[in-house]
């Protein structure tokens, strides 16, 4: 399959149903319409001479000029080329260098940026979004690439030295695309609503809902009381959040005085909800939370469906600690540091294969060396798969803290501080210690009028935890520094907390 064919037989099957809805703008497009649209951007990318296989960079925001240049340039049988819009200049030519990238596609708002990156790579075409969607269709004709064929290089991170590109293929993402389809029982009068960013895997549940004939609304900016009037005002069946947008919807808002009748899955992933707030999320939105595992190079592995948290008391807690089963293409095991699977219950590496799995990292074969075993990826996360197959994840094998000879999960540590009444949130990571090698160190933020100390925090791990997994040293930071995604960007915070020191 490929995603070209995709978009024609939606075109075909669903014809002048809204598929896409700027909510900025007002625009609204049809399948056929979003079809056609595509076509300009692949003319738009012939007239100026980028072939098949070349790569195109992506520069912009949650906006309908993004989402259609993104997948125009996919379906014209380039490469797509997606810049997080937040690194520096520096770490997008990088990464735009890497990919020996032929243009740059970009929004209005980048048109600084864009011609930044001009004048250091001078070969690159530097494309408005509007223009490429709106360029008469002509000589170019349509492109059925293989399953095998690359479509996308999605960066995973904006380190300079060395820049880590995922492959995806037509084959691995619509792949991808049917795992989604099947979990989430989309159809078609279906509403999403999207606010997160598009540039990442956000985009490729967007497609998931579009192939199923369902309609998407693409919102700014995340804002907490507009998101929830948009949820009521245009009756929308799902959405996708992270947990930071979770805890300012409680904090903020009272969703309950609002209709959200028709709202039925409120999907999350990226990182754990903490108990917390999973318990406060249930209580005003019911069983209403869908829970994703995945990574960019194996996007939606499992999902865990509303419907499982929609039982007792008892099921609930158990379930608010896993993410779900493996999804129909996916294969999970779990195995020992010595490459064996382990019994179930067991803690070890979690390890996965399926068509929706990235063929590798671009250029890039000692990544792919580290992290591919026998056909199987080995994500670097820690985890347990229970007897009825439900996956809970338990920590990240390269956060784990080695100190005087024992394992420390992060993970662990944090869910304890997070529990204490004067602790808004926290995050756990190393630091160099000449006599244990490393020692377990907190970064604390305190709820607004608290004032907890270094030693009663300390105290309070003490008695929840072994000795050895408590916190040697507590420092109060402003807020901790985390990714798009939610994650904790540990080596940003390690920095702040050195200028501690």
């Amino acid at each position: 399959m490929n995603l070209t064919s995709l978009f024609e037989k939606c075109a075909q099957q669903y014809g002048a149903t809204p598929a896409l809805t700027d909510l900025a703008t007002g625009e609204t497009l049809d399948f056929r319409e979003l079809r056609l649209s595509l076509m300009h951007v692949a003319e738009k990318l012939h007239k100026v001479g980028i072939k098949s296989g070349e790569r195109v960079a992506l520069l912009g925001l949650n906006e309908i000029d993004y989402l259609i240049c993104d997948y125009g340039v996919m379906t014209s049988s380039r490469v797509r080329v997606p810049l997080d819009p937040t690194l520096s200049c520096e770490e997008q030519v990088s990464q735009i260098k890497d990919a020996e990238a032929r243009a740059l596609l970009f929004t209005p708002n980048f048109l600084e940026r864009a011609s930044q990156i001009a004048n250091l790579v001078h070969e690159i075409l530097l494309i408005p979004m509007a223009e490429a969607r709106t360029t008469v269709v002509g000589a170019d004709t349509p492109h059925y690439p293989d399953a095998k064929t690359l479509a996308s290089l999605s960066y995973t991170g904006g380190t300079t030295g060395s820049p880590k590109a995922v492959m995806a293929t037509h084959g691995s993402l619509t792949s991808a695309v049917q795992n989604i389809v099947g979990a989430r029982g989309i159809g078609r009068g279906d509403v999403m609503l999207n606010i997160r960013p598009l540039w990442p895997i956000a985009a490729i549940v967007v497609l998931a809902h579009l192939a199923a004939g369902g309609t998407v609304l693409l919102a700014g900016k995340f804002e907490p009381l507009l998101f929830l009037n948009l949820l009521e005002s245009h009756q929308v069946t799902s959405t996708s959040l992270v947990p930071t947008h979770l805890t300012r919807i409680m904090n903020e808002t009272d969703p309950r005085t609002f209709d959200l009748s028709m709202l039925r899955a409120i999907d999350v992933g990226a990182a754990a909800i903490g108990p917390e707030l999973f318990s406060r999320v249930l209580d005003v939105f019911g069983a209403r939370v869908g829970i994703i595992y995945g990574l960019t190079e194996a996007p939606w592995s499992c999902y865990q469906s509303p419907s499982v948290l929609a039982g007792s008391k008892d099921a609930q807690s158990r379930h608010m600690k896993t993410v779900g089963r493996g999804l129909f293409g996916t294969e999970l095991v779990i195995r020992s540091p010595d490459g064996y699977p382990v019994p179930s219950g067991e803690e070890g590496e979690i390890t996965i294969r399926g068509l929706h799995v990235t063929q590798g990292y671009w250029r890039r074969p000692d990544a792919d060396a580290a992290s591919f075993r026998d056909g199987w990826f080995c994500t670097g996360d820690l985890g347990s798969i229970s007897e009825d197959g439900f996956l809970s994840i338990t920590g990240r094998i390269k956060e784990l803290i080695r100190s005087g000879g024992k394992s420390v999960v992060p993970a662990e540590v944090e869910a304890v501080l997070r529990i204490h009444p004067d602790v808004a949130d926290a995050a756990v990571l190393a630091l160099s210690d000449s006599e244990w090698g490393e020692i377990v160190s907190a970064a604390v933020v305190l709820k607004p009028g608290k004032i907890s100390d270094a030693d009663t925090l300390i105290d309070w791990c003490s008695e929840r935890l072994s000795s050895f997994k408590k916190p040697r040293r507590v420092f109060f930071v402003n807020e901790i520094p985390r990714s798009h995604y939610g994650k904790t960007q540990r080596e940003r915070l390690l920095q702040a907390i050195t200028r501690l020191l």
